[in-house]
């Protein structure tokens, strides 16, 4: 949510024609984000509030809102999650949804669970598709690609995987993949995200199945080496038991790495036929799409040049552009 955030207010900056003014928290935690802010917003003559992370204040003095709603996993899958959100869940989340103005969304699958869990109308709900940042498909120089493969310690040859280690990222279908190949033509797996919550299994299951020198944490990688991890690696996998978009998707099309991926929640959307796509439970078919790419040039090429061509169509500008417009529609109201 922050990368948007942060995106969306680069490209909101390109829009003179758009006054857009950002709040930081206001402590204490519930009074301030609930009714400190929505005044403050309300004192300065706001023509609307925008809650971009699920949410809207319960108390808008007058103000209209919108409302970014990312997934609804959390619903359907709780487990995939740490206890303790009563408070969003059950009461900020549901009455954001139900009161706001309008809701954005960043896929049909992100629309669909909006109707399915909360019964509203399509109508109500924006699609605005995410964009990627434009240095994932710029070159990379050689001296900055072996700068970075010596400040990550990167293999000659690797598969990449982005996200948090957490449930819902599914690293443990990646470490099973790696044991359905062969070890005398497998890759190691460099993996770029902080340890989150219920990570515990996925370190486990490395020392279960003997795979420690077969896997590489490098942590959070930030956008200004994250584009050569991309370019420098071999395939891109990224078997997400559901999401709501999937940024590392078109992060892996702009970079012009092939893209092995689970067909799970926005993943199919989002990749159209740019990438090979598997039951995100099944390592077998994860490892056998991972050893295609490796093995046909011609597919391979095709799904880069297909991923390109999607890339290119997915810029911040055109979805700043797509919020402006909602904002004034409900401005106009």
């Amino acid at each position: 949510m922050g990368r948007y955030i942060l995106a969306l207010l680069e490209a909101f900056r390109r829009m003179p024609e758009l006054e857009v003014r950002p709040y930081a928290r206001r402590p204490p935690a519930i009074l301030g984000s609930q009714l400190l802010t929505p005044l403050a917003a309300r004192h300065d003559r706001a023509s609307l509030f925008h809650g971009p992370a699920n949410a809207l204040p319960l108390i808008r003095p007058g103000l209209p809102g919108v409302v970014t709603v990312h997934d609804l996993a959390i619903y359907e899958h709780p487990e995939w999650f740490p206890r303790g959100q009563w408070f969003a869940t059950r009461v900020v989340v549901p009455h954001s949804i139900r009161h706001a103005q309008a809701l954005i969304c960043p896929s049909a699958a992100t629309r669909a669970a909006i109707g399915r869990l909360f019964g509203v109308p399509a109508g109500r709900c924006h699609v605005i598709p995410h964009g990627v940042e434009r240095a994932f498909g710029e070159p990379i120089e050689a001296r900055t690609r072996e700068q970075i493969r010596t400040k990550y310690q990167l293999p000659a040859r690797y598969l990449l995987q982005v996200g948090t280690v957490q449930p819902r990222k599914n690293y443990e279908t990646s470490l099973r993949a790696l044991t359905k190949m062969p070890p005398a033509s497998r890759l190691p797996l460099v993996a770029v995200g902080n340890f989150g919550w219920g990570y515990e299994p996925v370190t486990r299951l490395i020392a279960d199945l003997q795979l420690k020198d077969w896997v590489r944490f490098v942590g959070y990688v930030g956008l200004e080496d994250l584009p050569a991890l991309y370019q420098l690696a071999e395939v891109a996998i990224f078997p997400s038991l559901d999401e709501g978009f999937g940024i590392p998707v078109l992060e892996a099309f702009a970079a012009g790495t092939p893209l092995v991926a689970s067909n799970a929640g926005a993943i199919p959307e989002v990749a159209g036929d740019a990438a090979l796509l598997c039951d995100p439970l099944d390592a077998q078919a994860l490892a056998d799409n991972i050893q295609r790419l490796r093995d046909d040039p011609d597919l391979r090429g095709r799904l880069v040049a297909a991923g390109r061509s999607r890339a290119a169509m997915a810029t911040w500008d055109a979805s700043a552009r797509a919020h402006g417009a909602v904002y004034e529609s409900v401005a106009r109201r």
